[in-house]
């Protein structure tokens, strides 16, 4: 069978990916893995390098997960505090049930509970994204609110009514955006500034940010590429070259980094060496956060494939799932595979991020290619995980010899 590698070259070669770049390591740094294959831009083919920058999309959540829990250490907000005072837009929105039959006005109830930031962080609030509720969408249309969704700040891009009542259910959503413009209000500061004296100076980073063009990155950029339906092949990504923009930090999805420096926040996580987050902080990030009900909510989305079909990476269902802070998370060990509590989540253009404290491992899988959910590209990442465990396996047992 071929290794690895080959079938990444021939991936590569053959149009199902234009390149990407690999990072494992464990706690000791013994077992480290670090390549780059295939091509940074198909219009170039310049090779695709390290130190190139990617588009990091949702990856940017865990990023405002911690900044968010350095906020809770420091005695700034609590998980459970209601985040009206700090976040009045998000104080009395009315639950969006549907639409009157004879006037296609919208029916918004009065909802009974608060918002707290443990809902922002887990998705439990009652916000979407606008792709995944038919009913917001309406009500976008209805109301010509097209700001919603393609907004330059926070505010224009995710005010909306909530679509249930907050900890009640769950569904992926803006909320984390929500959540960094949290920590800018309550640190006067923007999350670039943020981040930068917080996250990643204390690692070692200089590649990550919010504002690649101000930054002097755009030159390292790697381009955006899209599966051409005809061709089944990737091709260069014309829509996906107008890159986010805006005028806020989006703590959602906003980010740009290189992939060894995103990897540094991975790593502090997994060693747990108290850099970013007191132990007992990072420990919460790695505990079911959901109510049952939330749970099962989350249970009944992720057993229907067309609810998970924009969602990257395999998730079998034979494994339990909750919600940390910060990514997904496995309730139950998947033998030879991810461990009790793995923490991980991914980008939309295909990346894929995941720490194992319970076997001592994490990684990251950086792409760039949309749809997200790309099945070709799924079973590329699902090669990547699978092998780094076969081969961390193999590391420990040689190590014992």
């Amino acid at each position: 069978m071929p290794s690895m590698e080959e079938q990444f070259e021939t991936a590569c070669e053959d149009g199902t990916i234009p390149g990407v770049i690999l990072l494992a390591s464990n706690r000791s740094g013994s077992f480290h893995y670090a390549h780059a294959f295939g091509v940074r831009s198909l219009d170039t083919h310049e090779p695709l390098e390290m130190n190139n920058m990617l588009y990091i999309a949702s990856c940017t959540k865990l990023m405002t997960s911690i900044a968010a829990m350095q906020c809770v250490e420091r005695g700034l907000v609590t998980l459970d505090t209601d985040v009206a005072e700090i976040l009045p837009e998000l104080a009395d929105q009315g639950i969006l049930t549907g639409f009157d039959e004879a006037s296609g006005e919208p029916i918004l109830n009065k909802r009974q509970n608060t918002i707290t930031l443990r809902h922002l962080l887990t998705h439990s609030a009652g916000l979407c994204y606008l792709m995944m509720s038919q009913r917001v969408q309406r009500y976008r249309k209805h109301t010509k609110n097209f700001k919603m969704a393609t907004g330059a700040t926070v505010e224009e891009c995710c005010t909306q009514p909530l679509i249930y009542e907050p900890g009640t259910s769950w569904l992926y959503s803006t909320s984390i955006d929500w959540a960094g413009k949290l920590v800018e209000r309550i640190t006067a500061q923007t999350l670039e500034e943020y981040m930068k004296a917080n996250i990643w100076h204390p690692l070692g980073i200089k590649d990550i940010t919010f504002w690649p063009e101000q930054q002097h990155m755009k030159h390292r950029m790697a381009s955006l590429t899209v599966r051409d339906e005809e061709t089944g092949k990737v091709i260069h990504d014309l829509d996906g070259a107008k890159m986010p923009g805006g005028k806020d930090c989006f703590g959602g999805h906003g980010a740009f980094a290189s992939m060894p420096d995103y990897f540094k926040i991975l790593r502090s996580l997994l060693l747990d060496d108290g850099i970013i987050l007191e132990r007992s902080t990072a420990a919460q990030m790695f505990q079911p956060q959901l109510t049952k009900e939330s749970q099962e909510a989350q249970k009944q989305l992720m057993a229907k494939p067309e609810n998970t079909a924009l969602f990257v990476g395999e998730f079998p269902k034979r494994v339990p799932l909750d919600w940390g802070i910060g990514g997904i998370l496995t309730r139950e060990a998947d033998e030879g595979w991810r461990g009790k509590n793995t923490l991980m989540w991914s980008g939309l253009p295909n990346l894929f991020w995941f720490i194992d404290r319970e076997a001592g491992l994490c990684g990251l899988y950086g792409g760039q290619v949309r749809p997200p959910g790309d099945a070709k590209v799924g079973k590329m990442i699902t090669l990547f995980e699978k092998t780094m465990y076969e081969r961390l396996a193999a590391h420990e047992i040689k190590a014992k010899m």
